[in-house]
């Protein structure tokens, strides 16, 4: 990685012109799987920490403030209101990024800025007392915390070739597996305990900071003051920002839409995995249950994530999405029709591996087709995919639930859950056959 920091330094600000006009022509830092590993450490922080707040400390936070009758409707709007926020912020803000002329980099200042002013609203989180407060305070985390996110994402396709994006988007999938296992067993081990959110958000901020530290330091960019992407001023970088090309771009897009599909489908079975285990496995120990699936998920998905991912700069994208996929799907089959817990943990496992697979080439397939210019700002909308999934999921999911466990008993709503689960698999991996990857005839 010295060799990178030489680089930064050393060389000559690369023709950007140029560049914008043939990327080929980019010059890029050594690839080494350092590299890699440091690009990843953000995201290890990012994944700890939504994980963790999304699926355990608002869930938590909003049950507490309304009670058990009304949380579900408080806590939709609560994850609603948020992921709108984080929606636009994407957009806007690596719109801007893409246009920055900071000597020290377009991306760098953003990551510094957003992870230095998200630390207040986080530490904050812990004295929240009522709905409204929380709303608030959701939205501002989402504000700033994307504000970090967003230009970030972009230093993949900014530092790594296409041709190295696979193993690059392992490291990616390895950190956000890790990442979310961490953030659940932290939240899950303190948020009951006195004292424990305070813990939770002193902890959430200090590796955010820590992670914001060392890419900073680690991960160098050139400086972009020849920028050539012209300067719009707010208004219209806020109006370039929401202004799409799918018909210019139409694979870039089609991705997008296939993988917010196939991320319905894993934020179904995940945000319903403890009910499915306490009503239809009725485990004794439910928590312990879903600690244990979470635990072999997160193992058998490092498993499959390397090999997935150099895999996909030696054959094609979608031939590994299709497999890993499917994988998935024969995984949440198994669950959909056992009533045993050993059997559901082999079926972890099985789901685990294909998740880890999918995750290692998911950011490489983005990346393969992004648009030569505004990367950020596509980045921005293919993370749209990421997070909007999360809050509609579970909206669509308690309904079939719902519905299904009033008419055929409580605990049948989740196998009916199980089978969305598939469909949404099946539909978002169809929705890839027309795309062309690039250096693929």
């Amino acid at each position: 990685m010295a060799a990178v920091r030489q680089h930064t330094m050393t060389q000559e600000p690369r023709a950007p012109e140029r560049e914008r006009q043939n990327p080929a022509a980019r010059v890029y830092p050594p690839q080494t799987a350092r590299l890699y590993f440091d690009l990843s450490v953000f995201w290890f922080a990012l994944t700890f920490i939504w994980a963790g707040m999304i699926t355990i400390v608002i869930q938590q936070l909003v049950l507490e403030m309304v009670g058990d009758r009304r949380k579900d409707v408080y806590l939709g709007w609560t994850l609603a209101i948020g992921a709108l926020v984080s929606t636009v912020v994407v957009i806007v803000v690596g719109a801007a990024s893409d246009r920055s002329r900071w000597s020290m980099g377009r991306r760098r200042p953003y990551i510094i800025g957003g992870t230095i002013l998200s630390v207040p609203v986080l530490l904050w989180l812990a004295h929240v007392r009522s709905i409204p407060l929380l709303i608030y305070d959701f939205c501002l985390i989402q504000l700033w915390v994307n504000v970090a996110t967003s230009p970030y994402q972009a230093l993949i396709p900014d530092l790594v070739p296409r041709e190295r994006q696979g193993t690059a988007s392992a490291h990616m999938g390895m950190s956000s597996l890790l990442g979310q296992l961490g953030g659940l067993i932290l939240c899950g081990s303190l948020m009951q305990r006195p004292g424990g959110l305070v813990a939770i958000t002193i902890i959430f901020s200090v590796l955010l900071v820590g992670a914001m530290i060392y890419t900073a330091w680690r991960v160098g960019e050139l400086s972009a003051a020849g920028n050539p992407a012209p300067q719009l001023g707010l208004a219209g970088t806020v109006a370039e920002s929401f202004r799409l090309s799918p018909k210019e771009y139409p694979d870039f897009f089609r991705l997008i839409i296939s993988r917010f599909v196939i991320n319905m489908g894993f934020y179904t079975a995940t945000e319903f995995l403890y009910y499915y285990v306490r009503d239809t496995l009725r485990a004794p120990r439910p928590m312990a249950t879903v600690t244990m699936i979470f635990v072999i998920t997160t193992i058998s998905g490092l498993i499959g994530n390397f090999p997935a991912g150099i895999l996909s700069d030696r054959v094609s994208k979608k031939l590994v999405i299709y497999i890993s996929t499917s994988v998935t799907g024969v995984a949440a089959l198994v669950f959909l029709l056992t009533s045993s817990i050993p059997v559901a943990f082999g079926a972890a496992f099985i789901f685990g591996a294909g998740f880890g697979a999918f995750m290692a080439v998911d950011w490489a397939f983005a990346c393969n087709l992004l648009p030569d210019c505004d990367e950020a700002k596509h980045m921005g909308i293919w993370h749209v995919a990421f997070t909007v999934p999360q809050v509609l999921a579970p909206l669509i999911g308690g309904v079939l639930a719902y519905v299904f466990n009033l008419h055929f008993g409580q605990g049948f709503g989740y196998r009916v859950v199980l089978m969305a689960v598939i469909v949404y698999l099946a539909v978002g991996t169809a929705m890839i056959r027309p795309i062309r990857e690039r250096g693929r005839v």
